[in-house]
C-alpha cells in the first residue's frame, strides 16, 4: 500500500511539471507551431527556421530545460498556398531524469478572400517519454541495517521506464491587413486523440486535450515604430494559463531590416493571482530576429522560491522571398 502511494505521489509531481503545463514558452509568439499548426507558413519568405531555449530554475543544480526547433516552408500553386514543416521538442527535468521528446509534422493551407487570410492546419506526431530510475529510490529499497537506500534492491514498482504515443493537433487562424494595423487571431485543439499518458503497466491515464486561443496586433504608429500587443490563453481540464503583453519595435535601417524591440508580458491564470512578469528585449538584422526574456516570479510562492526565475532565448531565420510581388508585362514596340 505504501509503495503504491509513493508511486502515485511521484507521478503526480512529475505530471504537474510535464502534463498540466505541457511544453510552454514565455515568448510563445516566436513558436506558435507549438500552439497552432495553422501558423505554419505565416511569414514573408521562402522558408523559416526557429530555435527556442528555456531554462527554468537554472539557479539550482537540477533545472528544467526545454529546447524547441521548428521549420516551415511555403509552396505556391497559382493563388493557393500550401505549407509544410516540423517541430522537434526536448523537455528535460534533470532531478528525476524525466525527458519528454516530441516529433511533430505539420501541414497548413491558406485561403484568401477579400483581403482576409484564412489558415487551416493539422499536426500529427509522436510523444516519447522516458524516466531514469537510477536517480530515484523507493521505500522497499531501504536497507535497515545500513540505514540507507540501496538501489541494488529491486524497486518492484508497477510501471515502466518510458512509452511512445501518437499525437494529433488541429488549428485555425485568421488575419487581415488594414491601413495601419494587422490583427491575427487563432484557435487550436491539441491532443485531440487523447493519447495514453501513464507509466503504470495496468492503469491507463490519457493526456487531456488542450484548448488554445491566441491573438496579436501589429499597429504602425509611424514608419519606424510598430506596437505589437499579444495574448495567449490555454486550458487543460481545470488548469488554465494566460500570457498577455506587448512589444514595441523601432526600425533603425529599413535597407538591412535593422530594428530593436522591447516589451513586457504578464503570466497569470483566469481565476488566480499573477504568476510572473516577463521583460523582453531583442532585435533583428537582415534575415535574423533575436529575443531574450526573463520570467521574474511575483506570485505568492516567490518568497519560498527566492524569486528564482526563468531564462529564455529565441532565434528566427527567415529566408528572403523569391516570389515576385509585382508582375510586369513587357510591351513590344514596332
Amino acid at each position: 500500500m505504501v509503495k503504491r502511494i509513493v508511486s502515485i505521489v511521484f507521478l503526480f509531481i512529475v505530471g504537474l511539471v510535464a502534463n498540466a503545463q505541457d511544453v510552454h514558452l514565455s515568448q510563445f509568439y516566436t513558436a506558435t507551431h507549438l500552439l497552432n499548426p495553422a501558423s505554419m507558413g505565416d511569414y514573408e519568405g521562402d522558408y523559416r527556421l526557429i530555435a527556442n531555449y528555456r531554462s527554468q530554475w537554472w539557479q539550482v543544480n537540477e533545472p528544467l530545460n526545454t529546447a524547441v526547433v521548428s521549420f516551415d516552408k511555403a509552396f505556391y500553386y497559382y493563388s493557393h498556398e500550401f505549407d509544410i514543416g516540423g517541430v522537434l521538442v526536448n523537455d528535460k527535468l534533470s532531478y528525476f531524469g524525466f525527458v519528454t521528446k516530441k516529433i511533430l509534422l505539420a501541414a497548413s493551407y491558406e485561403y484568401k478572400l477579400s483581403g482576409h487570410r484564412f489558415r487551416f492546419g493539422f499536426q500529427p506526431g509522436v510523444i516519447i517519454r522516458s524516466n531514469d530510475f537510477s536517480t530515484q529510490t523507493f521505500p522497499n529499497q531501504w536497507y535497515y541495517k545500513g540505514g540507507i537506500f540501496d538501489q541494488n534492491i529491486p524497486n518492484e514498482e508497477p510501471y515502466s521506464g518510458g512509452f511512445t504515443n501518437f499525437d494529433l493537433n488541429v488549428g485555425f487562424q485568421w488575419s487581415k491587413t488594414f491601413s495601419r494595423f494587422t490583427p491575427t487571431a487563432g484557435i487550436a485543439l491539441n491532443h485531440i486523440n487523447r493519447p495514453k499518458d501513464t507509466y503504470f503497466d495496468v492503469f491507463r491515464e490519457r493526456l487531456r486535450s488542450r484548448k488554445v486561443i491566441h491573438g496579436a496586433l501589429d499597429y504602425s504608429v509611424s514608419s519606424r515604430i510598430v506596437v505589437q500587443p499579444k495574448l495567449l490563453m490555454t486550458w487543460t481540464a481545470k488548469s488554465n494559463n494566460m500570457v498577455a503583453g506587448a512589444n514595441v519595435r523601432y526600425l533603425l535601417a529599413s535597407e538591412d531590416n535593422v530594428s530593436l524591440h522591447g516589451g513586457a508580458y504578464f503570466r497569470y491564470g483566469v481565476s488566480r493571482t499573477t504568476d510572473a512578469i516577463i521583460p523582453v528585449v531583442g532585435g533583428s538584422y537582415k534575415n535574423f530576429d533575436l529575443g531574450v526574456s526573463y520570467d521574474s516570479n511575483i506570485s505568492s510562492l516567490s518568497f519560498d522560491s527566492e524569486r528564482k526565475g526563468v531564462f529564455e532565448i529565441s532565434l528566427i531565420y527567415t529566408a528572403s522571398s523569391s516570389k515576385p510581388k509585382e508582375v510586369i508585362i513587357p510591351c513590344d514596340r514596332y
